[in-house]
């Protein structure tokens, strides 16, 4: 090859091979590493033999049944026994019956290969790309982000695809032996493969950033099993976003035309009794809604995956798209918990109360309950702010790096936008759109129907102070000081003073208790609205200890905080002015 012959042009298939997935060098590498026969075929093998093993032992209950009542009107013909009703029908309705009772197994067979092992495999598979070096080399591959995302994505979990592909014509045998509708069936689906897609994008950005491969693997398995297990039980809390992650919704508004007919009738009333997909004033089908929250979450990671990809040292988010996720969280949260207040859906004791014998009775919440729910609509909302705060706060590495290339291109100060620019006043942003959205969930509590209390507009600035003190506090000391001063605070400042106030309880010294409780980031929402609600029957004793020891502590950590915020400001400014200081070199003439 001639050095000096220009190289050739990049292949359309290579540069367009986002639009065209087989034409994907990366997705055709996997299909011809993860579909060979030798490993293929033994997990083909056992798929078959359990979807096998399921539709057997349906057919084979539903034949034995048929010969019973054939038996029956053979009895009844020769006089020594009585059928009463059609033998057909009868039949038919047994097999729509039997049909309808396995086809759930077909369905959490499905999910497990899809949800847990594609995940699992995502991840694992690629933080050993990493290790290997591969993702080097791929960086340079004439390809865009979004081709190499695409690849990875339906490539590393090809496998359970067609895995899950062989599902499909046992799950077509029921479907069609139960008798179900394509109107009920094709829902369940759609958000399953959608549910998928965002599992598989999550487990590629664990992958991505994890470290070890083992890690990787545990943190995806648990990931998917916290979506599954946890956090759809924030929903009973308020926070009813969060079940629209998983395929739950969908599943239980078509459950009644997938389960047999005598569980039929009580699950359709059931399903009337529980809040629909509400979104403000509109009334939205689940699958829509459900594709929307899982859709904005898709395109959340593509971002963050592709910014990996141009750049390995770049932020998963950006600064700007970082506050605007923030605040569409908020918008959603809003947008399901307001419409639920005034039905009283919301409320946890009203959704415990839908199974039990008591739903009849005369029910109205508890001042508690709502104190409880604005706490935890503050947790929320301040763990969010933390966990953006972590991906856009630059450590010293990239602040450097940053003041290095502004010197290169002549300019005195950093871009607000750009990676290595300071996050301070996009955190800012963020706890003010937090207090806002925990403001108006806590007036939606207080100053409804079954409260009819007036929250006064005070209360945003204290729920403000609050967000600011935690919120800017922890991203000026990453900043700052780096992790290992914020792992420090964390034991200290966080989980010690829970530890200490949980001893207490039992020694009867509730105040001191209190005292130890509110000091903790994490009780400081609860103790912000117990003091400011008026709603809130506490004990004598602790109600006094509340307010002051919540006054108390938020000032110290208002104070702590200008405190750090001066030395981030000091460092920044000697960051600048060391790096600044030093001439920029020119380049060595090309040869």
């Amino acid at each position: 090859m001639n050095p000096d012959q220009p190289p050739a042009p990049i292949p359309v298939s290579a540069r367009h091979s986002a639009w065209n997935l087989w034409r994907n060098p990366i997705f055709r590498r996997y299909c011809q590493s993860r579909l060979r026969p030798r490993g293929l075929a033994v997990w083909l093998l056992i798929t078959v033999l359990i979807c096998g093993f399921i539709c057997g032992l349906n057919y084979a209950e539903t034949l034995r049944h048929h010969r019973q009542i054939d038996e029956l009107v053979v009895a009844a013909a020769k006089g020594t026994a009585t059928h009463l009703g059609d033998p057909v029908a009868e039949k038919l309705q047994w097999t729509e019956t039997k049909a309808r009772d396995y086809l759930p197994a077909i369905f959490f067979l499905q999910g497990l290969v899809l949800f847990m092992l594609g995940t699992a495999m995502v991840s694992g598979s690629m933080t050993a790309e990493r290790d290997e070096g591969v993702i080097d080399y791929q960086r340079l591959v004439p390809m865009s982000p979004i081709s190499k995302v695409i690849g990875y994505l339906f490539g590393l979990p090809v496998r359970e695809y067609v895995m899950f592909l062989t599902t499909l014509p046992f799950t077509a045998w029921l479907i069609w032996r139960a008798n179900i509708t394509m109107a009920s069936w094709l829902p369940v689906y759609t958000v399953m493969l959608s549910s998928a897609l965002l599992y598989h994008m999550t487990g590629l950005l664990i992958g991505t950033v994890a470290k070890n491969r083992r890690w990787a693997f545990l943190v995806s398995i648990g990931t998917v099993f916290a979506l599954y297990s946890v956090i759809p039980q924030l929903a009973k809390f308020g926070l009813v976003f969060f079940k629209y992650l998983t395929v739950q919704p969908v599943v239980e508004e078509l459950l009644p035309s997938i389960a047999p007919r005598e569980a039929a009738a009580y699950l359709e009333t059931l399903r009337r009794l529980a809040p629909t997909a509400k979104f403000f004033d509109l009334d939205l089908p689940e699958l829509v809604f459900t594709l929307f929250c899982q859709g904005g979450l898709i395109v959340t990671f593509v971002i963050m995956l592709c910014r990996k990809w141009r750049r390995d040292e770049s932020h998963l988010l950006g600064k700007l798209w970082a506050t605007g996720f923030f605040v569409w969280i908020q918008v959603l949260l809003l947008g399901n918990a307001l419409p639920l207040i005034d039905p009283g859906s919301l409320f946890p004791s009203r959704e415990l109360r839908r199974f039990s014998l008591e739903r009849f009775t005369h029910w109205r919440p508890q001042p508690l309950e709502a104190v409880g729910m604005s706490g935890l609509y503050g947790l929320a909302t301040l763990a969010l702010i933390l966990v953006l705060a972590t991906i856009i706060t630059p450590n010293t590495e990239n602040q450097i790096r940053g003041w290095r290339r502004a010197r290169k291109q002549g300019e005195s100060s950093l871009a607000l936008r750009s990676d290595p620019a300071t996050a301070f006043w996009w955190i800012l942003v963020m706890a003010l759109a937090g207090a806002g959205g925990w403001f108006l969930f806590t007036r939606g509590l207080v100053e409804s129907r079954w409260f009819g209390q007036y929250l006064p507009p005070s209360v945003f600035g204290y729920f403000a102070a609050v967000l600011g003190v935690l919120g800017i506090s922890y991203q000026v000391l990453l900043e700052g000081k780096g992790l290992r001063a914020v792992g420090m605070a964390a034991i200290f400042i966080g989980a010690l003073p829970l530890m200490l106030g949980a001893v207490c309880i039992p020694l009867e010294k509730n105040v001191l208790s209190v005292w130890l409780f509110s000091i903790s980031p994490v009780a400081m929402p609860f103790f912000a609205a117990g003091t400011l609600l008026p709603l809130a029957e506490l004990p004598l004793e602790i109600s006094r200890a509340a307010p002051r020891a919540f006054y108390f502590w938020l000032s110290i950590g208002g104070l702590v905080t200008l405190r750090l915020i001066a030395g981030l400001r000091t460092t920044r400014k000697a960051m600048a002015e060391e790096v600044l200081a030093v001439p920029v070199q020119a380049d060595p003439p090309q040869v």
